[in-house]
């Protein structure tokens, strides 16, 4: 009988053991005393990784809420937030692990307290301090009404930018086998290169790329990878502003220099940038010239108004799918406006230009 006593004992240290080992509590705090007796949620990813779920619901009682639990699939991205939501207190992304988590949820929320959520608080912590320098820069450069500072607060802004993406890269980087490298991946991948998203996508844990939101991001690195500069351009086709089937090959390879003008109506930069576009047209377009217009709208009247309102008079296409463009994602486009310069054989010898740069290369190779 004692033997029988003294294995169960042994046991029940071994069970109690593990489960001590995997426990997680999550202590939160908020300011103020406007949110006593509210809900928070503790929610994880759905499997499209752009929904969430909640697994778990916390009173706020004296400002503090707790949640506990045991993290027995590692560490776990989680989301905890106000069931109200609030434009002052914001939800925070933390990752569920074994250990004691401290939470402050408000305008700039936190987590710490154990490997994983100290390193990702670190990492926000950079982020954060290089925006507010970004936002300086930005806001010194919008009262610069003479511009004589513009060329160099703009260089400043984008070296500030390079170190915001170093920052993301590197931690990506170095736990790239976590599922939360692989979420930040499939969220941020439009700060990286495109070798660096090469890079990343070959060191991800492949269990997590069957996620839809991954599927995308090695489709969009196929799609700049195919339209890289010195590659021939990859045709599209679809219809005119009258409903005419139209292709870019109709254009391009036919013995001119073409400049692919991915637009929208709706978008202000793409707008801003036009009548340098349409200067540019009025030089260049007697000398072995083109712009095609691939346009991002998604109603036909609008971007037919956007044409006229706008004075474009070169050809124009669009599939009217928005940012679900089969066009855009041909060139992997997550951003406009965006322009691809041609060459005479339809190679590709820049992209990503701003208006101002393609003026500047037209200039060199149309003397």
């Amino acid at each position: 009988m004692k033997k029988i006593i003294l294995f169960l004992s042994v046991i029940m240290m071994l069970v109690t053991s593990c489960a001590e080992k995997d426990t997680f509590s999550i202590k939160g705090t908020l300011p103020g005393s406007d949110y006593e007796g509210k809900q928070v949620y503790l929610k994880v990813l759905a499997e499209n990784w752009k929904d969430q779920v909640a697994v778990d619901t916390a009173t706020i009682s004296n400002g503090i809420f707790e949640f506990k639990g045991l993290a027995k699939e590692g560490a776990i991205i989680h989301f905890v937030e106000l069931a109200e939501p609030s434009d002052v207190v914001r939800p925070i992304l933390l990752v569920v692990e074994p250990g004691q988590i401290e939470v402050s949820l408000d305008s700039i929320s936190s987590a710490k307290g154990t490997p994983s959520n100290n390193s990702y608080q670190a990492l926000n912590d950079k982020l954060f301090a290089i925006s507010a320098e970004m936002r300086a820069l930005y806001q010194k450069a919008q009262s610069d009404t003479t511009g004589t500072f513009k060329e160099e607060l703009e260089k400043q802004f984008e070296e500030k930018d390079a170190q915001r993406s170093k920052e993301t890269f590197d931690f990506i980087k170095s736990n790239p086998k976590s599922e939360l490298a692989a979420y930040l991946f499939a969220t941020r991948s439009y700060m990286f290169s495109l070798d660096q998203m090469k890079e990343i996508s070959g060191l991800l844990d492949p269990k997590y790329k069957s996620n839809e939101r991954l599927k995308k991001v090695d489709a969009r690195i196929q799609a700049l990878d195919a339209t890289s500069e010195g590659k021939t351009f990859t045709d599209l086709k679809a219809k005119t502003p009258d409903g005419k089937d139209v292709a870019l090959s109709d254009y391009a390879g036919k013995g001119k220099y073409v400049l692919i003008d991915f637009w929208a109506s709706w978008c202000p930069p793409c707008r801003a940038e036009m009548p340098k576009l349409i200067e540019a047209y009025k030089t260049y377009k007697g000398k072995d010239f083109e712009i095609v217009g691939i346009s991002l709208d998604k109603e036909n009247e609008a971007w037919v108004n956007g044409i006229k309102t706008l004075n474009i008079t070169w050809p124009q296409i669009s599939d009217l799918k928005f940012w679900d463009s089969d066009l855009a994602a041909a060139y992997g486009i997550n951003s406009i406006p965006h322009l691809v310069l041609l060459d005479k054989e339809g190679k590709i010898l820049a992209r990503g230009l701003s208006a101002d740069q393609a003026v500047d290369k037209l200039s060199e190779l149309l003397k």
